[in-house]
C-alpha cells in the first residue's frame, strides 16, 4: 500500500500538533489536520478500541442521542413545533459523536507528561495571533479582514461589538479563551529553574488584560476559578492572598455586606467597567430578574414535558416563544438561542439519559485525575517530575474551567472551543490510566515499528 510509509505515529503526531498550534488561528486548517491524525492513529490502534472501557460511557451516550434524534424524526414522536426543521437535529450530531470518537483517537498523542507540556505549550504559542487581533481592534480599531494562503484563512472582527472579541467575533468566546490559557501562564512562572522569565510574564499580563477587555462576567469568573485551583498549591502564598483580596474588593464594591467606607475604597481601585458587568449582583431582586432565571426555569420545564426524547436541537428559542408568547430578544433586549446551561441544554435536546450519561462520566474523569494529579506524591525530589506535573495540574484546571463556565453559558459550540475541550478530557483520562497495566496505551516506539 503505497499510502503505508506515512501512516505511522511520527506523521500523525506531526498533524496532531499542528493543528494544534492553528486551532484558534485557523480553525477550517486545523480542522484537517486532525482529521488526518485521526485517521492514522485510527488505522494504528483499531485492534485497542474495545480494550478500552472509557469508551463504552461514550459508546453509551452515542446510541442514546442517536435514539433521540432518529425517534424524533417520526411522525408520531415529532415535537409537532411549528418553525423548527428537524434536519437541525441530525446536523446537531456533529456536535457530539465526531468528537466522542476524538478521546479515543487521539489518546496516543497525549499519552506522557511531557507529550501534554508541549501540546499546551503550542496552544499557548498559537494564540499570539488572538491576543494581536484583540489588540489592534480595541486599541487601533483595526478589524480587517486579512486574507492568508489565497483565502483559506481569513481575520475579521466585527465592528462596534462590546469589548474585545478578536478572532472569536464573541467576547465570551475569546475570555474562555484565554482563560484556558492562564493556567498554563501559571505553570510557566511557577517552573522550578533560573531561566528569564520575563517573556511569559509579559504574555501573562496580556492575557490578564485581554480577559479585563472582554468585560466578560464568565471570563472574570473563571480567572479568579482557575487562579484559585492552581495557585492553591503551586504558587506562593502571597500570590493566593492576592487573589482573595481582589474578589472582596470586587464583593464590597457591588453588594452593601461590608461598611460603606470600605465600599467606597474598593469602588476607587476597581476598574468601572468591572463593577458595571458584576452590578447585577447589587441585590436580590435585580438578580432573580436576570434572564438567565427565565431561560433555565422554562427549560426545566420544557425538560419535564419530554424528558427521555427532548424537543430537538436549536428548539429553545422556538419553545420559549411559544410558551411566554414573546421571544427573548423582546424580554431581555438580547437574543438568546440556547438555554445557558449545558446540562439543560443536553437534556432539553436529546433527553436525560444523553445528559446524565455524559456529565456522570464527566465529573468521574474531574474526581479521578484530581486525585492522581492534585495529590502528587514527592517521593523523590525530581525537578523535572514535579514541573511536569505544574502542567498536568495547568491541563485539570483548564478543563475543569470550560466545564464549569458551561454551567452559566453556553460556548461550546464553537467548533475551536468545543474540540479543545474534548482534547482536554482526553489527556485527563490517559492520566486516569497512567500506571495501570490492564490499559494497553501505545507508545511511540511501538507505534513506530508497527508502522
Amino acid at each position: 500500500m503505497f499510502l503505508k510509509p506515512i501512516l505511522n505515529f511520527k506523521t500523525g503526531n506531526f498533524l496532531f500538533r499542528s493543528g494544534i498550534f492553528f486551532l484558534v488561528s485557523a480553525p477550517l486548517l486545523s480542522s484537517f489536520l486532525f482529521l488526518f491524525s485521526l485517521l492514522i492513529s485510527s488505522y494504528i490502534n483499531y485492534k485497542n478500541f474495545f480494550s478500552d472501557k472509557w469508551n463504552y460511557p461514550f459508546l453509551l451516550a452515542s446510541f442514546f442521542i442517536i435514539i433521540s434524534v432518529s425517534i424524533s424524526s417520526l411522525e408520531r414522536f415529532s415535537n409537532n413545533i411549528a418553525g423548527w426543521s428537524n434536519y437541525l437535529n441530525w446536523v446537531s450530531l456533529f456536535n457530539w459523536l465526531p468528537l466522542f470518537f476524538c478521546i479515543w483517537a487521539f489518546k496516543p498523542y497525549l499519552y506522557s507528561p511531557k507529550s501534554r507540556k508541549i501540546i499546551l505549550l503550542l496552544l499557548l504559542s498559537g494564540s499570539v495571533p488572538l491576543i494581536i487581533s484583540g489588540f489592534l481592534q480595541v486599541f487601533f480599531e483595526i478589524y480587517g479582514p486579512f486574507k492568508f494562503l489565497n483565502g483559506i484563512v481569513i481575520w475579521f472582527q466585527r465592528e462596534g461589538e462590546p469589548g474585545l472579541t478578536g478572532l472569536f467575533n464573541n467576547r465570551n468566546y475569546a475570555s474562555l479563551w484565554f482563560t484556558i490559557l492562564w493556567p498554563i501562564c501559571l505553570a510557566i512562572l511557577s517552573q522550578r529553574k533560573n531561566g528569564s522569565k520575563f517573556f511569559i510574564s509579559i504574555f501573562s499580563i496580556s492575557i490578564i488584560y485581554s480577559i479585563y477587555l472582554t468585560f466578560s462576567r464568565n471570563g472574570f469568573i473563571n480567572l479568579f476559578l482557575s487562579s484559585f485551583i492552581f495557585l492553591k498549591s503551586s504558587l506562593s502564598i502571597w500570590l493566593l492572598l492576592v487573589l482573595i483580596l481582589l474578589i472582596t474588593l470586587l464583593i464590597a464594591a457591588v453588594t452593601n455586606i461590608f461598611p460603606l467606607s470600605f465600599k467606597e475604597i474598593a469602588i476607587n481601585i476597581l476598574p468601572s467597567k468591572v463593577i458595571e458587568r458584576f452590578s447585577i449582583l447589587e441585590n436580590l431582586a435585580v438578580f432573580t430578574s436576570n434572564a438567565r432565571f427565565s431561560i433555565w426555569l422554562s427549560a426545566l420545564q420544557f425538560i419535564k414535558e419530554r424528558p427521555f426524547l427532548g424537543w430537538g436541537a436549536a428548539s429553545f428559542p422556538i419553545l420559549y416563544k411559544i410558551e411566554h408568547d414573546v421571544c427573548c430578544y423582546k424580554s431581555y433586549l438580547q437574543w438568546y438561542s440556547h438555554t445557558h446551561n449545558i446540562q439543560l441544554e443536553m437534556a432539553l435536546n436529546y433527553g436525560l439519559p444523553f445528559a446524565f450519561i455524559i456529565n456522570t462520566t464527566l465529573i468521574i474523569v474531574f474526581y479521578k485525575s484530581f486525585k492522581k494529579i492534585f495529590i502528587f506524591k514527592r517521593k523523590d525530589k525530581n525537578h523535572e517530575k514535579i514541573n511536569l506535573n505544574k502542567f498536568d495540574k495547568a491541563w485539570w484546571t483548564a478543563s475543569f474551567t470550560f466545564f464549569c463556565s458551561q454551567l452559566i453559558d453556553i460556548q461550546y459550540y464553537d467548533l475551536r472551543l468545543n474540540i479543545i475541550f474534548w482534547i482536554l478530557i482526553s489527556g485527563l483520562i490517559i492520566k486516569i490510566q497512567e500506571n495501570n497495566k490492564k490499559i494497553q496505551i501505545i507508545q511511540e516506539s511501538s507505534l513506530t515499528n508497527k508502522s
